[in-house]
């Protein structure tokens, strides 16, 4: 069903003011958000037990999560990164720090090398971190409005693969419930890691 154009509308203009916000944040403010990223990451692996971890690699302006997911690889855990696929879906890389990186299917985008898997990944995926702009405390996200997660969300339940899902942004983009235009397809998360820790969503705060 085609979205109104209310609610498109809002998404962008949302998805615009973070998006602006983010390419602004300073050296000193990123370095902080790197250190407490990795230590939250590796609290949520650790409670989370053996396994292994998807994560993505960060765009310029996102939340530094490589150093983190490098460290993960370093206390033995696979990696699992996306890669554009056809037909607006998602393939799997398992990937290592100083894996090479080609040009991807979307304008600017780098992908990490290697052979590209499917769902079949997750059945030893623990951990899936997801990218958002901003995610509300009803659980909704916003991403960059191509649909990529919200339909791998989708296969992955229905494959019958359960990873402890979160969402990955920074602390001021978890916004208060009914902030982010939802509509059917749009995926739910119930948890969000940010520089300052693991919070559960789901709540009316």
């Amino acid at each position: 069903m085609e979205q109104p154009s209310g609610d498109r509308a809002a998404k962008a203009t949302l998805r615009a003011h973070v998006l602006e916000r983010r390419r602004h944040r300073g050296a000193g403010v990123r370095r902080e958000a790197q250190a407490g990223l990795g230590t939250h990451l590796t609290r949520l692996l650790a409670e989370t037990g053996a396994g292994d971890v998807a994560g993505f690699l960060p765009l310029p302006d996102e939340p530094p999560l490589l150093p983190a997911l490098e460290d993960a690889h370093r206390r033995g855990r696979r990696v699992w990164l996306p890669v554009v696929a056809p037909r607006r879906t998602l393939a799997w890389v398992q990937w290592r720090p100083g894996a090479a990186r080609v040009d991807g299917a979307l304008p600017g985008l780098r992908e990490p090398a290697g052979p590209r898997h499917g769902l079949e990944v997750f059945a030893a995926v623990r951990v899936l971190v997801v990218p958002v702009v901003a995610v509300d405390r009803s659980g909704v996200r916003l991403g960059f409005g191509g649909g990529y997660y919200d339909r791998f969300l989708e296969a992955l339940g229905t494959a019958g693969h359960r990873p402890r899902t979160v969402a990955c942004c920074f602390a001021d983009e978890v916004l208060p419930a009914g902030e982010v235009p939802s509509e059917p397809h749009d995926a739910v998360l119930a948890e969000v890691l940010t520089e300052h820790g693991v919070v559960a969503l789901g709540g009316s705060a």
